[in-house]
């Protein structure tokens, strides 16, 4: 099979090497090669991988495989832009140098720089030079790279230390960027194809299309650009990191995240003149959704009301990209100011993997069935964690992290929408990974009585903090508040659910042993008090979630492990004096792991509970089931 597939390339190739096997070079030092026109077969598999074996191999977003046509030569960088030729356009970058240990001498691959500052660097030589000079199109980087092979590999089935940096030496030890051209080309005399840096190419990132293409330039937009060839990066998959430097294997990152692992080399060579492929069709959740006033009739509220909303949520079990069927966890939940309800969830094969995104079921309002989930966001192989999902009642917010290590060494972003989430702003970074005191992954938000936003916030590496961000301009800068909610409960306590009380505080209820950690800050997260709380601790795979509800009623949710307040499973508490007594207390069948809440203007109040390898589960009760709730004993 395999000679037949080899067979079959050598027919559709027009071109298989370089013209001229001798590099040239231009004035500041950059060698490049001569790429001929030709034919490849671009991607691998026909549909995405159905098995844990065939994802194993590949990703969903490398299907179709599909025939290109490239049809002009084009000269590439012989290897990666280095710190020495990038600092010749940008001198001040040399300030970066070393950060995080990588990219310290002159003959590194420069990282640390936005997309958009490798675009201004080829427009900056293309006017030194005479000539343009580019990022490369993702099918030109992928044909290169190739270099006339149909392995996974330039290098053939396999990939060894000794033949590219994929974060492990020879000897096994771990090691971060190195001098490029360490290791040997490949056939066309391009170094580091695979690994030492991944490398921004000039395309959106989007689906593929089965149909043959001619010097294709990607989709017209998208949030995240493309990069290739991976870097010295670690990856949780059981194969490593060389999973990810295949010759097909598609990652990304938001084209404003300058980062310690992404780098670029350059084209030189006209652009294609190839119009961009449309932007993809919308996800299920974004189709059709009615703008105008939310509903506010609904179940009486005079009179108790639950209901399992949780069927049809679940993804099927067979699913391995971008919707995995089998951890699917962290739940947020919102209502749309058109009455809509939206349930999001990150969903993944494993927590701390590449491939963690995020899918989103819609309840339509009027509807008692949420539709089918669908993908709701997610950058190709970077950990898209945590969302948390606020409304303001005219602005829905969409907060989660890009993450490199798991859930940690995170970029806090933001994205909106002014449409009941129609349609949504390009995501932006909140808090970057260099700030001196970057956090991970968002936890809850709301809106506070003066009109800040907040939001609740895991502090970055193994939870070495916790802490409140808060926005007074709809959230395009943010304060980092001072107070360590870690720090004040002098335990493990993580987290954060945070709600506002009626004398202005922030009140804040914790992970952390028995009893349930509680604090409240008077100074928007500054310094904080601890609170007296009756209720049980929680553990690993659970978050509390708590709401001041319209009434003015706190709720709060979370888990009796041990039944020591009788129940056992999820519960409901409601306290009608901020937290000091709590009169209603029950069982609320369903949700699990990391819970949500949401309360629309009809009085209805959603829970949602998903929990790693259990079901999707959301219920909906007012206020009048809760209230059959009995004190705690």
């Amino acid at each position: 099979m395999r000679f037949a597939q080899a067979f079959l390339f050598l027919l559709l190739v027009s071109a298989t090497s370089v013209a001229d096997d001798k590099p040239i070079a231009n004035t500041i030092g950059m060698k490049l090669v001569r790429i001929e026109p030709g034919e490849f077969m671009m991607g691998t598999g026909g549909a995405p991988p159905k098995t844990r074996e065939e994802w194993n191999d590949r990703d969903w977003d490398e299907s179709p495989a599909h025939k290109v046509k490239i049809t002009g030569a084009y000269f590439l960088g012989a290897t990666e832009v280095t710190n020495a030729q990038y600092e010749q356009f940008d001198p001040e970058h040399k300030k970066l140098r070393g950060k995080h240990g990588v990219g310290k001498s002159d003959d590194e691959p420069v990282v640390m720089v936005t997309w958009q500052q490798a675009v201004d660097f080829c427009k900056w030589l293309s006017k030194k030079e005479g000539k343009t000079y580019r990022l490369p199109t993702e099918a030109e980087w992928e044909y290169a790279c190739r270099a006339g092979t149909t392995t996974p590999y330039s290098t053939g089935e396999k990939l060894t230390p000794e033949q590219a940096n994929f974060g492990i030496s020879a000897d096994k030890k771990k090691i971060a960027t190195v001098k490029v051209g360490s290791y040997p080309a490949n056939p066309w005399g391009l170094h580091d194809m695979h690994g030492n840096v991944a490398e921004w190419c000039h395309d959106w990132y989007g689906p593929y299309e089965a149909k043959e293409q001619t010097d294709p330039v990607g989709r017209s937009d998208g949030w995240a650009r493309v990069t290739r060839g991976w870097s010295y990066l670690s990856a949780s998959h059981k194969l490593g990191a060389v999973r990810y430097a295949r010759s097909a294997n598609r990652s990304g990152q938001l084209p404003e995240d300058a980062n310690r692992l992404t780098g670029f080399r350059v084209v030189q060579a006209d652009p294609p003149t190839t119009k961009p492929l449309p932007v993809e069709e919308p996800p299920l959740h974004q189709q059709k959704v009615k703008q105008g006033p939310p509903p506010k009739d609904g179940p009486d509220l005079s009179k108790p009301y639950f209901a399992d909303l949780s069927k049809g949520m679940p993804p099927a079990k067979d699913l391995w990209g971008p919707i995995f069927g089998y951890w699917n966890h962290f739940g947020a939940i919102t209502v749309c100011p058109n009455g809509d309800v939206l349930a999001v969830w990150y969903t993944t094969d494993q927590e701390e993997g590449r491939e963690c995104a995020q899918a989103a079921c819609r309840l339509r309002a009027g509807s008692t069935q949420f539709d089918p989930p669908s993908f709701f966001f997610g950058t190709p192989d970077c950990n898209t964690h945590a969302p948390v999902l606020l409304s303001d009642g005219k602005k829905l917010y969409h907060f989660f992290t890009q993450s490199f290590a798991g859930w940690d060494d995170s970029a806090d972003c933001l994205r909106t929408s002014d449409d009941s989430g129609a349609t949504w702003s390009k995501p932006r970074i909140i808090l970057t990974r260099e700030d001196p005191r970057r956090m991970s992954q968002p936890c809850s938000a709301f809106v506070a009585k003066n009109g800040k936003l907040v939001l609740a916030v895991d502090g970055d590496f193994g939870h070495r903090d916790e802490r409140i961000m808060t926005s007074d301009d709809g959230g395009k800068t943010w304060i980092v508040g001072t107070g360590d909610l870690l720090k004040a409960a002098g335990k493990y306590a993580i987290h954060p659910a945070v709600v506002q009380r009626d004398d202005g505080a922030y009140l804040a209820f914790l992970r952390g042993p028995d009893p349930m950690p509680a604090f409240a800050s008077k100074d928007e997260g500054d310094t904080w008090e601890p609170v007296s709380t009756p209720f049980p601790g929680i553990s690993v795979g659970q978050k509390a979630a708590a709401l001041k509800l319209a009434s003015g009623t706190l709720l709060l949710v979370s888990f009796d492990n041990k039944k020591q307040l009788g129940l056992g499973g999820a519960y409901a508490a409601l306290s009608f004096d901020d937290g000091k007594t709590w009169p209603h207390v029950r069982k609320v069948e369903g949700p699990s792991g990391y819970m949500s809440l949401a309360q629309a203007p009809n009085g209805l109040i959603y829970h949602l509970g998903p929990s790693g390898g259990a079901p999707v589960r959301c219920v909906a009760y007012n206020e009048a089931w809760l209230k059959e709730g009995k004190p705690i004993k």
